[in-house]
């Protein structure tokens, strides 16, 4: 139907065209013979077409295809009567007919035919008995009987074969459209299948990822609150070397997980970017502690040089940056074994738009062309070589790069062998002047450190015994009186009688998981925070978990000093209120 369509389209543009022409002799002809009934047909038929042939698109398509033999109707009537069937009626009327056949199925085809000659000869016998009259030379045309006879048979038998002919490749080109169609239809159909499946696989692996990091991240949890536990004991120099070393590699393994976790939502077009408000010292001080150990083994320098006001607010995604600026960083801090690393921080404006800029300078192996032209590939890096003796996914540049792209960025690379590499990452990010400037929070180095809540009460629902003890001994210091229970329920039925101050909860968990608790303490009128505590963190997990209730989200494996920044936020919200 399309198809028939565009022809029709392009008809009425050739019907436009070729009867100019004869508009424009017939209003010449006017001043000679009068204005005849047939000039007014005439030059209402191609007005007519000229607007429909505008507003194309929103005229049905059997509409114009009858109008359009119509129109070719009127033209052959006006060739018999203006020149003859020797002219311009014969050739027109096979025009008609073939326009019959391409236009219109056979039937309708055979009836706008048949309509065609009856009127046709209608108005031949008229003219020639002399009910009609036309001003015309009659010597210059055959008018006889005979003449018409003869013509007329012979365009019956003219437009007979071209009919047959012409309906016979329609037929044809019909079955090809309808074979055409069949196979579209079988193609779309195993396409969709072929989607589906692909979906499918795509949610697979996507909830695959999501339990082998939740699998990852619990017993992490265990090794990483062990180690931090451990360095509240006031160890030796020796202990304290070790103890940091197994909380470099711990951290380490877990950002080659989220590097394969951040590379499949990418994959996926499923990584979500935020535009909020961020400070950048937080970051940079955060970054600096954990690349400290591996600086002072190696015995490097590593300076933030910040050319940006102090008192200034980012808008972006913080976590994202963060990421980004610590894998250069972590890079840096690995093939650089002499020397120095230099972060120049710095905001440019380009055409009217505001960037932040992080340059990472350092001293290290550097790379020649081919190495970085590999740099930003999946699973690739440099140089063979450096997967043996550094280790590493070949991942962390990749996901880096494209974490650029999606934040208005960019990262590039500028080096030479053996001189050092040059980073340079951008993010799109407007500036927001703030006089208030963000309390540091103390890093928990041993228990004196740690907050007194000794008048405060917390609720932990944790199924697992060993993430039981490593939560209870990080929040012992506190002075805290704690209580834990084995899942949500129990969680529940304690609540009111325990009366909690907060309450962290787990998420997976046997009877009742911790969504579902948190929904039926909410219920119950229970409005003390409560903060998820798991190792499911995707943004839409958290973002599910803020929707039922809870109030903040504690990642495993977990951060001392985030515990205790995280609860100490809400009580002393709490005691304000």
């Amino acid at each position: 139907m399309e198809i028939n369509s565009h022809l029709a389209n392009r008809l009425l543009l050739v019907f436009i065209i070729f009867s100019t022409p004869a508009l424009i002799s017939s209003l010449l002809r006017i001043s000679n013979i009068g204005f005849q009934p047939i000039m007014g047909i005439q030059i209402s038929m191609y007005f007519i077409s000229a607007a429909i042939f505008f507003f194309r698109k929103q005229v049905f398509y059997k509409f114009k295809a009858y109008f359009i033999t119509s129109c070719f109707l009127l033209l052959a009537i006006g060739g018999m009567i203006q020149f003859g069937l020797f002219g311009a009626g014969i050739l027109l009327m096979i025009m008609y007919t073939a326009l019959c056949s391409l236009l219109f199925d056979r039937i309708s085809a055979l009836i706008s035919i048949a309509v065609g000659f009856i009127i046709i000869t209608s108005i031949g016998i008229a003219y020639i008995t002399g009910h009609l009259t036309y001003i015309v030379n009659a010597d210059e045309y055959h008018t006889s009987v005979n003449a018409w006879l003869l013509m007329l048979g012979t365009t019956i038998f003219v437009a007979t074969n071209l009919y047959i002919v012409l309906t016979f490749m329609s037929s044809q080109y019909q079955q090809s459209l309808t074979e055409l169609d069949k196979q579209v239809k079988l193609r779309t159909k195993a396409y969709e299948a072929e989607k589906i499946k692909a979906e499918e696989a795509s949610e697979i692996k996507s909830q695959f990822l999501a339990n082998m990091s939740h699998e990852i991240r619990t017993p992490m949890n265990g090794v990483l609150g062990v180690m931090q536990l451990l360095r509240l004991e006031h160890p030796n120099e020796k202990q304290n070397t070790l103890i940091d070393t197994a909380i470099f590699s711990a951290k380490n393994l877990l950002r080659i997980l989220n590097d394969i976790l951040d590379f499949s939502k990418i994959e996926a077009n499923k990584l979500d970017i935020e535009n909020i408000e961020f400070e950048l010292q937080p970051i940079l001080d955060s970054i600096y502690s954990n690349v400290e150990l591996d600086i002072d083994m190696k015995g490097i320098s590593l300076n933030f040089i910040n050319k940006t006001s102090k008192n200034t607010l980012w808008t972006g995604d913080p976590t994202r940056f963060y990421q980004v600026l610590l894998n250069l960083v972590t890079n840096a801090t690995k093939f650089t074994d002499t020397g120095a690393i230099n972060v120049y921080i710095t905001q440019k404006s380009i055409n009217g738009v505001s960037y932040l800029t992080s340059e990472v300078v350092d001293t290290g192996i550097g790379m020649s062309t081919e190495e970085i032209n590999n740099l930003f590939q999946n699973f690739s890096q440099a140089d063979a070589s450096i997967t043996r003796k550094f280790g590493g996914t070949g991942l962390g540049l990749s996901i880096a790069k494209r974490l650029a792209t999606l934040m208005g960025g960019n990262l590039t690379v500028t080096s030479k062998k053996g001189e050092g590499s040059t980073f340079i990452f951008t993010i799109k990010s407007r500036s927001i002047i703030s006089p208030l400037v963000a309390a540091k929070n103390p890093k928990i180095i041993s228990n004196d450190l740690a907050p007194d809540w000794s008048n405060k009460r917390i609720l932990i629902a944790e199924d697992n015994r060993i993430n039981q003890k490593i939560i209870c001994a990080m929040l012992k210091p506190t002075h805290a009186l704690l209580h834990c229970v084995n899942n949500g329920r129990e969680a529940v039925d304690l609540a009111f009688n325990f009366s909690p101050d907060i309450v962290l909860m787990d998420i997976q968990m046997p009877e009742m998981d911790g969504v579902t608790a948190s929904n039926e303490l909410r219920n119950k009128q229970f409005n003390k925070p409560i903060i998820a505590f798991t190792a499911n963190v995707m943004k839409g997990d958290v973002e599910h978990y803020l929707a039922n209730g809870m109030n903040d989200c504690i990642p495993k494996p977990v951060d001392m000093n985030l515990l205790y920044r995280t609860i100490s936020k809400f009580l002393q919200s709490d005691q304000r209120s």
